[in-house]
């Protein structure tokens, strides 16, 4: 599946959401919720952001952070591989999703309080 398969495959699985848009980022593609990065969808897979509130859901499910190497080191992002079970369905999808957009408000958050 190519990247914009799986974006088309995302976006049908949130028809119901709303605030859900999308943009090139990175040679894939980003999804937003409320303007709020929630994924980035990479080498035809999504990869979620992932906080301690649902890290465990990825790593009971073998799950793996996005990374890449820059200057010989290896960089990881809090955003992780969602088993494509998950993708299967679309109540899963959403409900996955949702808890990674309230990950990403959460991080939003911090950062603004960090300063």
């Amino acid at each position: 599946m190519s990247n914009k398969q799986t974006l088309d495959h995302a976006l049908d699985l949130l028809h119901e959401e709303e605030g859900i848009s999308y943009k090139r980022m990175f040679g894939g593609f980003g999804l937003f919720k409320n303007e709020i990065s929630v994924a980035l969808i990479l080498d035809s897979g999504i990869y979620m952001k992932v906080n301690n509130s649902n890290k465990e859901d990825y790593v009971n499910a073998g799950s793996i952070p996005f990374s890449y190497v820059r200057n010989g080191k290896e960089i990881k992002l809090s955003n992780w591989l969602i088993p494509y079970e998950i993708m299967e369905t679309e109540e899963l999808f959403i409900e996955w999703f949702n808890k990674s957009y309230q990950a990403a408000i959460e991080s939003k958050i911090g950062k603004k309080n960090a300063f």
